[in-house]
C-alpha cells in the first residue's frame, strides 16, 4: 500500500510540473520586456523598421495584458465547457503562434499581435493552472504543489532575461519546444475527477481518480482515496444535475466571504507590485542614481526568485497558510517603505552613493519577496475556497479585472514615476500588504491540509453570528 502511494503522488507531483509549463512561459514573457526594452530602443534592435519610441515599447508591453485580459475571460468559460485538460491545450495552441509571430517580426506591429496571442496563455493559465492543480492532488499536497506556481514564473523569469543575450530569437524557439512538449505530455492525461463529477461522468472520475492516486482499476480504492471520492460525490455542487451557473449559486454567506478573499488575493499580483517589479527591473535599478551593473543584478534577482520559491514550500508547510500570508506581508511592508524612504531622498537631491547596499538590497526584496510566498499563496489559495461550480466564473472574472488594472499600470508605469516618484509608487504599494495584512487577521482562515467541508466550516466561523450557517449535522457544510 505504502509503494501505490507514492507512486500517486509522484504522478501528481509530475503532471503538476507540467502543467506549470503555461505559467513557466508567462514568466518567460513577462521577463523578455526588462532587457528587451534597452535593445529595442537602441540601434541593436533586431526590427528592420529600426528603433522603437518610448510610447511604442510601452505600448508593446501593455498589449501582453489585452492578451492576458481576453485569456483570463475566455479561460474561465473554458474550463466549465471543454474541460481544464482541453483548456490548457488550445491555450498553448495560441501560444505557438505568438512565439512564431516574434520570429517573423520586422516591424512593431508584427510585435503587438505576437504579444496579444502570448498574454493569452497567461490570463488564462491564472484560471486553469490552480483549479487544475487543486482538483488532481491530495490535500496533504495541494499547497506545496500550489507553491509550484511560483518557482516555475520564477525559472521562466530567469530565462526570459538571461536567453536574451544569445539573441533574439532563442526566447521564441526555446518557448515553442516547449509547448510542444507541454502538448505532447498533457493530452495523455485525463482531465480532473471534480470536472467529470460535475459534468455527471462518475465513471470517468473514478478512472481518473484511480490515474492521479496510482490505484489499478482490478483494486478498490485505498481507504483515503475512497473518502476522500465520497467527499467529492457529496458535495452539493457535485449532486446538482444543472451545471449552469446561476445567480443563487454565488448568494450563501460563505460564498460571498471566498469571492471577498479571492479578489484581495488576486489583487496582490497588481497592487505588491509583482507584475511591475518584474517587468521593470532594469528600470527601477536605473532610477536608484547609483552605480551598478544592472543586467548583472537582473539576473541575481532571478536566481533569488527561484531559491525563494524553493524556500517557500518549506516556509508554508512549516508555518501554514495563514501564518505565511501574515509574515510575508509584514517583511514587505518593511522593505516597500524602506525603498520609499530611499527614493524620496534620492529624487530630494540627496546622493544616495555611500547608502548603494542598502538602496539595492530594498530594491531586490521589493521584487523577491511579493513574488515568492505572496504571488505562490494568492494563486493557489482561491481554488480551494471557492465553489467547484464556480471556480472558473470567479476567478475567470476577478483575474479579468485584475488583467484591465495591470494593462494600464504597465502602459502609464513610465509616466506615472515621472509624475508622482519611484518613492510614492513604493508607498502604495506598501500600503497596500498594511491593508492587506489587516484583512487575513480578521478574515482569512487557515485552509491548509483541509478538506472542502473543513475549509468551509472556517469560513464561516470567520463570518459575523448573524450570518453563519447552521451545519447540519449529518451532511458536509456547503457553501449554498
Amino acid at each position: 500500500m505504502i509503494c501505490v502511494i507514492n507512486r500517486g503522488k509522484f504522478i501528481q507531483i509530475f503532471v503538476a510540473a507540467i502543467a506549470c509549463f503555461p505559467e513557466f512561459l508567462g514568466g518567460v514573457y513577462t521577463a523578455w520586456t526588462s532587457p528587451m526594452i534597452r535593445v529595442f530602443l537602441s540601434e541593436e534592435t533586431p526590427l528592420e523598421s529600426g528603433p522603437m519610441t518610448k510610447e511604442e515599447v510601452s505600448l508593446m508591453t501593455s498589449f501582453l495584458y489585452i492578451g492576458a485580459f481576453m485569456g483570463s475571460f475566455v479561460g474561465g468559460w473554458l474550463v466549465n465547457a471543454i474541460g481544464r485538460k482541453w483548456s490548457f491545450i488550445v491555450s498553448m495552441m495560441l501560444q505557438l503562434i505568438g512565439n512564431t509571430l516574434i520570429i517573423l517580426a520586422t516591424t512593431p506591429l508584427l510585435l503587438y499581435i505576437s504579444r496579444i496571442f502570448g498574454g493569452f496563455i497567461i490570463g488564462a493559465t491564472f484560471v486553469i493552472l490552480p483549479i487544475f492543480i487543486a482538483e488532481i492532488t491530495q490535500k496533504s499536497l495541494r499547497t506545496t504543489l500550489g507553491n509550484f506556481f511560483g518557482l516555475s514564473a520564477s525559472i521562466g523569469n530567469l530565462l526570459g532575461k538571461s536567453l536574451t543575450t544569445f539573441g533574439f530569437y532563442v526566447v521564441p524557439a526555446t518557448s515553442i519546444v516547449c509547448a510542444l512538449i507541454f502538448i505532447g505530455c498533457f493530452i495523455l492525461f485525463p482531465d480532473t475527477p471534480e470536472y467529470l463529477l460535475l459534468r455527471n461522468k462518475p465513471e470517468d472520475a473514478e478512472k481518473s481518480l484511480r490515474f492521479y492516486r496510482a490505484v489499478p482499476k482490478d483494486k478498490p480504492f485505498p481507504e483515503d482515496a475512497a473518502e476522500e471520492f465520497d467527499e467529492m460525490k457529496k458535495a452539493v455542487s457535485l449532486r446538482n444535475s444543472n451545471t449552469k451557473v446561476t445567480v443563487k449559486d454565488f448568494s450563501g454567506p460563505t460564498t460571498i466571504l471566498a469571492i471577498i478573499i479571492t479578489f484581495v488575493m488576486t489583487s496582490n499580483i497588481n497592487f505588491t507590485g509583482i507584475r511591475l517589479t518584474t517587468s521593470f527591473t532594469a528600470t527601477m535599478l536605473k532610477g536608484t542614481g547609483v552605480t551598478i551593473d544592472i543586467p548583472l543584478t537582473d539576473n541575481i534577482i532571478c536566481v533569488m526568485q527561484i531559491l525563494g520559491s524553493i524556500a517557500a514550500i518549506y516556509i508554508v508547510k512549516w508555518l501554514r497558510v495563514r501564518s505565511s500570508f501574515l509574515i510575508f506581508y509584514i517583511l514587505s511592508i518593511g522593505t516597500f517603505f524602506g525603498a520609499a524612504i530611499q527614493y524620496f531622498l534620492y529624487e530630494s537631491g540627496h546622493d544616495m552613493t555611500p547608502y548603494t547596499w542598502s538602496f539595492v538590497v530594498c530594491i531586490v526584496l521589493v521584487v523577491v519577496i511579493p513574488s515568492t510566498v505572496i504571488n505562490n499563496l494568492s494563486m493557489s489559495a482561491p481554488s480551494q475556497i471557492l465553489p467547484l461550480k464556480i471556480r472558473g466564473s470567479v476567478l475567470g472574472f476577478l483575474n479579468t479585472l485584475g488583467l484591465g488594472v495591470a494593462f494600464f499600470t504597465m502602459q502609464y508605469y513610465l509616466y506615472l514615476v515621472d509624475t508622482i516618484g519611484n518613492s510614492m509608487v513604493m508607498a502604495i504599494m506598501g500600503l497596500w500588504c498594511l491593508f492587506a495584512l489587516l484583512f487575513n487577521c480578521f478574515f482569512v482562515p487557515e485552509f491548509e491540509n483541509k478538506t472542502y467541508s473543513e475549509i468551509v466550516y472556517a469560513l464561516n466561523h470567520k463570518l459575523p453570528r448573524r450570518f453563519r450557517l447552521i451545519p447540519d449535522r449529518e451532511q458536509p457544510l456547503d457553501h449554498s
